[in-house]
């Protein structure tokens, strides 16, 4: 019986600390963060950037908590989520043409830049493509300089 017990309490642990934090991106130019989950609720901010990457938090039926970079938290409409994974810089970095510190730039990236997660394999490098009104640019970032990511998470696209 104890040995049960020691399993049961074993698994249990093992589920809660194998959750992984949820990201998501705005699909829409203008989305409406709720103080609460429904249309009822004010307005507190409006998002004006397609595909800035969000925490996701809780849900309630149709609606979801959501936390940016900055810890503003409040609610929109799942419709105004989508699972395609996009960063934002945080420290000004080069983008290298391989996963190598040595490797030769191919930009150098600003903070506050939004970019879209290609992959990221185990390491300290993710593969992502950045873009302006005249170019763009894929290659190897440091996931460190990144948020929107789990500090060990692998993401295959």
């Amino acid at each position: 019986m104890k040995m049960n017990k020691f399993l049961l309490g074993m698994l249990l642990f093992i589920s809660l600390s194998v959750h992984a934090t949820e990201y998501a991106s705005l699909k829409k130019d203008q989305v409406n963060l709720r103080t609460g989950p429904g249309d009822r609720y004010p307005i507190m901010w409006v998002y004006q950037e397609r595909n800035f990457p969000v925490e996701v938090l809780d849900s309630f039926e149709i609606w979801r908590q959501i936390r940016d970079k900055d810890g503003e938290r409040g609610w929109v409409h799942q419709n105004m989520l989508k699972k395609t994974r996009f960063v934002v810089i945080e420290k000004e970095s080069s983008l290298l043409k391989k996963a190598e510190p040595e490797a030769s730039p191919v930009a150098i990236v600003q903070p506050g830049v939004i970019a879209k997660v290609e992959s990221c394999p185990m390491g300290p490098y993710c593969k992502i493509t950045v873009s302006d009104e005249n170019n763009t640019k894929t290659g190897w970032f440091l996931r460190s300089n990144l948020w929107g990511l789990d500090a060990g998470e692998v993401i295959k696209n």
